[in-house]
């Protein structure tokens, strides 16, 4: 537990440096995405999340989460690989971020305000699936690019919450 902590804080001042030399450090929003590498729901959203987040890191942080313990950073780097993957990515092999935001299933998302650490929205990204294995041929929702947007625009966004449809987190 305290080695995944040291890890995550290593990583998170890594990356914050990161983003000051940018000039991006005043993103308002944080954007958890909840990811198995072997869940095919997860890998299904990674082309159309990598394309929200060259849209978006600029009003947005974008965070995957890998909360299993059957996840190794080697399955991680082959993953970010094969989907060309440019946000960060972080182990919760402790469960303290899925606990956190109550995250049940991959990929799941949570969006957050920073300044008040307030959650936004918990759910999924949009609604192609109704039942895991079990995708729709028309999406009606798209709730993900509509946060986005309302983030980038500077609008409110009212609390909200979605069941999201994948595969369970191990806990």
């Amino acid at each position: 537990m305290r080695f995944t902590f040291i890890l995550i804080l290593i990583s998170t001042i890594c990356f914050s440096r990161a983003y000051a030399q940018n000039g991006k450090q005043d993103l308002s929003h944080e954007l958890y995405i909840f990811i198995h590498e072997s869940c095919k729901i997860s890998q299904y959203y990674m082309p159309l999340l990598d394309s929200l987040h060259d849209q978006y890191q600029g009003s947005t942080r974008f965070i995957g989460v890998f909360p299993n313990s059957s996840s190794t950073q080697e399955g991680i780097n082959f993953f970010r690989s094969k989907f060309g993957i440019e946000f960060e990515f972080f182990v919760d092999y402790e469960k303290e971020l899925t606990k956190k935001f109550e995250a049940t299933v991959t990929p799941e998302i949570v969006l957050v305000e920073k300044s008040s650490d307030q959650i936004l929205y918990r759910g999924r990204i949009d609604d192609s699936y109704f039942r895991v294995g079990k995708r729709k041929t028309i999406k009606q929702t798209q709730e993900l690019v509509d946060l986005l947007s309302l983030v980038a625009n500077g609008d409110k966004i009212e609390v909200s919450w979605a069941p999201a449809i994948g595969c369970f987190i191990q806990m």
